[in-house]
């Protein structure tokens, strides 16, 4: 039986938009190293602000529509891929995965990608 708190976790929507923003982030990071990008370059390859630029690589603050990150991940070479599970087929692989312990948070940078990577990624 999943825990209630884990549960409740699972069941608040800045859980997934933390997982999500997170993905982009390290994606976003990933291209700008990859490509040997500053700040500046990066900002004018995605077409926002270096300011905003700056807002994401300091701040880790995303919080783009939809629209935005398909478009920013499809200029950073990446498919946005999302996937929609039901709850119960969720909890049940997440129990199966891990049986007594629950994160109480979304695995989405490289470190808890390492820790837990059996779960759904959303890019």
């Amino acid at each position: 039986m999943i825990n209630h708190k884990r549960e409740k976790i699972l069941n608040q929507p800045a859980y997934w938009i933390e997982g999500i923003n997170g993905q982009l982030y390290d994606a976003i990071v990933q291209y700008m190293e990859q490509n040997k990008l500053n700040r500046t370059k990066l900002a004018s390859h995605l077409g926002i602000s270096k300011g905003r630029v700056s807002q994401i690589l300091n701040d880790g603050d995303i919080n783009f529509s939809i629209e935005k990150i398909i478009e920013i991940a499809l200029k950073i070479d990446m498919f946005p891929v999302f996937e929609f599970v039901s709850k119960k087929s969720f909890i049940q692989k997440e129990q199966n995965t891990h049986p007594t312990t629950y994160p109480s948070h979304p695995p989405y940078n490289q470190k808890t990608d390492e820790i837990n990577n059996n779960r759904p990624h959303l890019f």
